[in-house]
């Protein structure tokens, strides 16, 4: 009886079991597989970023081999690969190459860097160099050479789609000689075998170790990622409940990272808007309110995509603050004006530029050399330009006041952006150095109504008039609106009942018209 009560027990275990174990074997199988695709989208995928970069530097080596070896390194052949820098979107600089030093180049002009010997050359005797050191010791790169021609890339770069997983090596390497080139993690040894194998995933030891090779170049890519434990994985999903939880964690873990890749895109694609020079400016007329004269206007930056669903300001502007590269949005725009202010002011030359500082570029200690150095290029003398920096920015009051001092004391007109809209108080103000004062529009927009706003514009100004500051409305869009204004002594006027933001060609006519005694005011309500 004891003998069969234990076949019996032994039996059920078995017949109970046999389903586990083969879901465990299935899903064994399914894990292991899985890892072997995802390992080939990883290798595929840093081809695919080395075949990019691949194109750019072979057409950059075809203009930069192009040059007369005389004129590489004169203004003419750095202008030439300063355009290829600009255009491309992997590339960190370019240069001309004589012997292991070179010469010049897109980012540093005529000083010369010793790039040292080759760690590798390819049978189209393109040759690499994996560790160089540029201008920060710490910092080292990848410089491909093809011929006199000099590529840099950042040794991150090609690889900065790879999430970090532990135990993972993502790699690109030369087919031929084997050489490694750009790297996450460490090489395999299989990968110097000399019958490697394309398009294939090999199993060593503990690694599933997926290879590519390239049609185009001579270059192949790996991607080794850890053996997941498929015995663990398998008993887990032999449950109920844990399978259910590792679905919703799934589905959450990919809304997650889905969310912040968005996010973490907008800065990538400003960078690249910026060398595509997709940045244009606009800009919304100032008048003086006194005698309806045209006398400046606030320069207003734009990002032109070119697919007809432009990128509002406020959420482009946004996201470069929030990733610390508003600064280069900044520079670009000061660029942006440089090349149009000329023009202007050789029509009207007292003319003034408003432009829109963040509370980073207010407390960068290099701001006002930057800003002195593009008007010095530009030939724009500083009282054609006021700097506003919004009230809601100015959280370090203390950095904020000394910026706007030097910005002062160098000729350059300060202003404070939609005042009331943010915590400011009268003995906040008085501890600024500045010259204007914008009162937002939604206050001027409120004035003459029953809204409970209606009165904070009079106070507004009231404020502005006892510490001698000029009055700037925005906002304006009737001519009962600027009537109010102008019974309480409000200096200028900006809004759409004067003009809307418009091409600096626009802006010319304009200013033409008005330099040759025509009614400016109306063609200004009428655009």
């Amino acid at each position: 009886m004891k003998r069969l009560i234990v076949i019996i027990a032994l039996g059920v275990c078995v017949t109970a079991a046999l389903p586990i174990f083969a879901a465990i074997k299935l899903a064994g199988q399914q894990q292991t597989d899985s890892e072997q695709r995802y390992a080939l989208s990883l290798a595929r995928n840093a081809l695919v970023h080395s075949e990019i970069s691949g194109d750019q530097l072979y057409t950059a080596a075809g203009a930069i081999n192009a040059l007369p070896s005389e004129k590489a390194c004169t203004p003419e052949g750095l202008a030439v690969m300063r355009k290829i820098d600009l255009e491309s979107s992997m590339l960190q600089a370019v240069g001309w190459v004589e012997g292991n030093v070179m010469r010049c180049s897109s980012f540093a002009g005529n000083q010369p860097f010793d790039l040292g010997p080759p760690d590798a050359v390819s049978q189209s005797h393109t040759r690499f160099r994996n560790n160089v050191t540029l201008i920060d010791p710490q910092q080292p790169y990848m410089v491909t050479q093809i011929g006199a021609a000099a590529g840099v890339l950042h040794k991150n770069l090609l690889l900065s789609f790879i999430d970090e997983i532990p135990g993972l090596s993502v790699g690109v390497f030369s087919w031929s000689s084997r050489a490694p080139g750009a790297l996450r993690g460490t090489v395999p040894d299989i990968v110097r075998r000399p019958d490697l194998m394309a398009d294939t995933v090999y199993r060593v030891g503990d690694l599933q170790v997926a290879i590519v090779r390239s049609e185009k170049y001579d270059i192949g890519a790996f991607a080794a990622l850890p053996v997941g434990g498929s015995a663990s994985y398998a008993s887990r999903i032999a449950g109920i409940l844990v399978p259910l939880g590792v679905i919703v964690g799934l589905i959450l873990s990919a809304l997650l990272i889905h969310i912040v890749r968005i996010r973490a895109s907008m800065p990538m694609m400003i960078r690249t808007a910026l060398k595509q020079d997709r940045f244009h400016l606009l800009y919304q007329p100032v008048v003086d309110l006194a005698n309806g004269r045209l006398v400046g206007a606030e320069a207003l930056i734009r990002w032109d995509r070119g697919s007809g669903n432009p990128i509002p300001p406020d959420r482009f502007i946004a996201a470069a603050e929030e990733a610390g590269v508003i600064h280069l949005v900044t520079s670009r725009m000061l660029e942006l004006l440089a090349a149009d202010a000329p023009d202007v002011l050789n029509i009207a030359p007292d003319f003034r530029f408003a432009v829109n500082f963040s509370a980073l570029d207010m407390h960068r200690p290099e701001v006002l050399e930057e800003v002195t150095g593009v008007l010095q290029q530009a030939g724009i003398a500083a009282h054609n330009l006021v700097i506003e920096a919004t009230e809601r920015s100015l959280v370090d009051v203390d950095r904020a006041r000394e910026t706007m001092r030097q910005f002062r004391a160098a000729g350059i007109g300060v202003a404070i952006d939609d005042f009331g809209t943010g915590y400011s108080s009268l003995s906040y103000l008085a501890r600024l150095e500045i010259d204007y004062l914008k009162i937002d529009k939604l206050f001027v927009q409120s004035l003459g109504t029953d809204s409970a706003t209606s009165q904070v514009a009079g106070r507004i100004i009231d404020m502005a008039q006892d510490l001698n500051l000029m009055i700037v409305a925005e906002g304006i869009e009737t001519a009962e609106q600027e009537r109010l204004l102008k019974a309480l002594k409000v200096d200028y006027g900006q809004g759409y009942y004067y003009g809307r933001p418009m091409p600096v060609d626009d802006l010319m006519q304009l200013l033409r018209r008005q330099r040759d005694g025509e009614n400016v005011r109306l063609k200004l309500v009428a655009a």
